[in-house]
């Protein structure tokens, strides 16, 4: 910490070198006590202290022999912190929303592979790994059979071939290029660096170390592990409507947002489910989460592996089956987004975005906080449109300053 030592001192003491800056103030005596510099002070705790210079004589041998041959008494000190440098208010209003750059960011691979000539998949990618061909010439319609499919010398062990993993691992791909970029700016976000944060909550956001966070967070068994296992089954054991395979065209923003709302209005099923059916249930599956009153961004996947099961891989299922026109793009930009706005709702701090989200239904963080504290409401995590229809919406503006923060 940076403090200013104001001191008494009379006209004509000088202050230089590794001395701390003073006020000088005239005293009645044309004695001057020694300068105290700054390399002489052994404790900084003990130094910077607000009991005054007269209860630290001892640490300085030079002022108790001042001190002692006269009758000046010790000057008294104030100590006042130096206000931390910040840019101006202008440069405040606008940092913040740099934040929103970090929603396009969640489709850099996809956008890459589909609108660069030098990264587009067709120039990096042997056309047979996402298309079937029959002879060295013949490549079957894309549209009667999109995507390849893998050739196994034993075919016999399985029943019929497996797709090709090429559009699983671009898929996961995706979603981790999309979260690196998440934390790259909540990292910033966290550190003021892009602007003030204010905690959700009243009572402060949780302390905690943010590389052990994020390792905790990267190895939930009920997070990305579980995730990745659903993917690579249902995408190589070819359980996905035949278009989900296909490269042909490009991202289809109207079946990403599809989705979306289909996949978080399964999602609020379920997870109303989990809470009401049984308590056993509920124990057994959705408790895990709960232990979370105040959550912070990484424990957004901390809970249980039935959980996980029930409220987010089978919605993704049913999903897939109800919106069967997205091509692998779709798939991959609907899979970001999805993954990473479920963390973004988990954070400890508010986002600049999110009073204009909640005008239109969209989930913010404070609204997933209501839920975490208060258990009984607001089921949603991407959208608000559910509670509002079932009467479940609880808007964090009624608990401010009570439990929840002013504004947030």
């Amino acid at each position: 910490s940076k403090f200013i030592i104001m001191a008494a001192h009379p006209p004509n003491s000088n202050s230089s070198g590794n001395a701390m800056r003073q006020r000088r103030i005239p005293l009645e005596t044309a004695n001057s006590p020694p300068i105290i510099e700054e390399s002489s002070c052994s404790d900084s705790a003990s130094c910077c202290s607000s009991s005054g210079v007269e209860n630290h004589q001892d640490s300085f041998p030079a002022l108790q022999s001042y001190y002692s041959a006269s009758d000046v008494s010790p000057p008294k000190v104030s100590l006042t912190p130096l206000p931390p440098s910040q840019p101006t208010t202008a440069t405040w209003r606008f940092l913040p929303w740099l934040g929103l750059l970090v929603w396009p960011s969640l489709l850099t691979l996809p956008l890459s592979l589909l609108h660069t000539s030098s990264l587009h998949y067709s120039n990096i990618f042997p056309r047979s790994w996402y298309a079937l061909q029959t002879s060295p010439d013949a490549w079957l319609d894309k549209s009667r059979e999109p995507g390849g499919i893998w050739l196994w010398f034993n075919n016999a062990l399985i029943a019929k071939p497996l797709r090709h993993p090429l559009g699983l691992i671009l898929g996961i791909s995706a979603v981790a290029v999309g979260h690196f970029f998440l934390l790259l700016y909540f990292r910033l976000h966290h550190q003021q660096l892009l602007g003030p944060t204010t905690p959700i909550q009243s009572r402060g956001a949780p302390p905690y170390i943010f590389s052990r966070a994020l390792l905790h967070h990267l190895s939930q068994p009920g997070g990305f592990f579980l995730l990745g296992t659903y993917l690579s089954l249902t995408w190589l054991w070819d359980l996905l409507p035949p278009s989900y395979y296909s490269f042909q065209g490009s991202i289809q923003y109207t079946n990403v947002a599809l989705c979306l709302i289909t996949q978080d209005l399964l999602q609020f099923l379920m997870h109303k489910l989990e809470h009401i059916a049984h308590p056993k249930l509920y124990r057994l599956s959705h408790k895990p989460h709960h232990k979370f009153t105040n959550p912070k961004l990484f424990d957004a996947f901390d809970g249980s592996v039935p959980d996980t099961i029930l409220m987010i891989l089978l919605p993704l299922f049913f999903t897939a089956h109800l919106v069967r026109t997205c091509n692998v793009w779709t798939y991959m930009a609907f899979g970001s987004i999805y993954a990473n706005w479920l963390t973004f709702i988990h954070a400890e701090v508010t986002f600049p975005w999110e009073r204009y989200f909640r005008v239109v239904g969209l989930g913010t963080a404070a609204d997933h906080h209501v839920h975490h504290k208060f258990f009984k409401w607001n089921f949603g995590h991407l959208f608000l449109w559910w509670d509002w229809v079932a009467g479940s919406y609880r808007d964090p503006r009624e608990v401010w300053g009570r439990e929840f923060t002013v504004g947030v």
